[in-house]
């Protein structure tokens, strides 16, 4: 197939682009590099199968889209997606994610690409009270980030509805992994393996008895790969996750053992946006996609731990 992936030099799009290459798909890769780099890119950069152009998904030029010709399906990845800095500046927010999701969708349906894979987020359930989540619970966000996610799927839909274009949203639980960023409001994992290494103190924001749902990259990778090649999939909506649930303390400490150091615990009050409780419900995954997630939480800590120890 011949594949448009948004974000393609980030954390997750990334990893689907070499599963991608490796298989021997024809990938064009547009990215900003506001967040992604070549570097993500190391493996399959010299692949006469891959393209990699920077551009704005907010103002994918004409020229470039005639030059592209058609694709099979878009996966659409290049997002703003820290929760916190939503709060702070929620319009930048809305601009890059629905306008840019928008911009995207109009360029699908200019490829002629019969599928677009969304790459949504639990944070459009918002604060549900009833577990595991299932794709059927409420959408109610309750940050910007994931009042984003929720119009982006509902935009996707309108648009499989009046152009004809198969959309299937991913509800991507806490991905985590090997190129993850690091940076203040990036994934818990990525921030305590940082500082693990670098013997520092471990902030918690609340009390640790929260939880979260989280699913290895390369599962995740695993369960968006299914999506794009299985059949007849109008307007689904998967939860991507584990179905297992880990507290904030727990996983502190499981980590802590991991890399042999005994880091302070520092507790700080809860931060807006945050969910108490998250664990997803995947049996429509399974069923229909065949997903199984296979990475042991310990293994998969292990490898962002040891990627984290030898990133330069």
């Amino acid at each position: 197939m011949r594949i448009l992936v948004t974000g393609g030099a980030g954390f997750i799009g990334s990893h689907l682009v070499d599963r991608l290459v490796a298989t021997g798909h024809d990938v064009l890769v547009l990215d900003n590099f506001c967040t992604g780099t070549m570097r993500n890119l190391s493996n399959v950069q010299s692949s006469r199968n891959l393209k990699v152009v920077r551009t704005n998904i907010r103002r994918i030029p004409g020229q470039l889209l005639k030059k592209v010709g058609e694709v099979d399906a878009v996966c659409h990845f290049a997002a703003l997606t820290d929760v916190q800095a939503s709060i702070k500046n929620p319009t930048t927010t809305s601009e890059v994610n629905v306008l840019g999701t928008l911009r995207v969708l109009d360029a699908a349906r200019e490829l002629k690409a019969e599928r677009v894979i969304i790459a949504s987020s639990a944070a459009v359930y918002g604060i549900p009270y009833r577990f595991p989540i299932t794709e059927d619970t409420a959408t109610e966000p309750v940050s910007p980030y994931g009042a984003s996610k929720a119009a982006s799927e509902l935009y996707s839909r309108a648009f499989e509805e009046n152009h004809g274009i198969e959309t299937i949203s991913l509800r991507y639980f806490n991905v985590y992994g090997p190129r993850q960023t690091s940076s203040q409001y990036s994934g818990v994992i990525s921030i305590f393996a940082r500082k693990l290494l670098r013997r520092q103190p471990l902030q918690i924001f609340g009390d640790g008895s929260q939880s979260r749902d989280f699913v290895f990259v390369a599962d995740a990778i695993d369960g968006t790969i299914a999506a794009l090649e299985k059949e007849s999939l109008q307007s689904r909506v998967f939860n991507i996750a584990t179905g297992k649930e880990t507290t904030i303390l727990e996983l502190a400490e499981m980590m802590q053992e991991i890399a042999g150091a005994s880091s302070d615990l520092i507790f700080k009050p809860p931060r807006k946006g945050d969910v108490r409780r998250s664990v997803a419900d995947i049996a429509r995954a399974q069923d229909e996609l065949g997903f199984r997630p296979a990475t042991d939480l310990r293994d998969g800590l292990s490898a962002t731990i040891q990627w984290f120890a030898h990133k330069k």
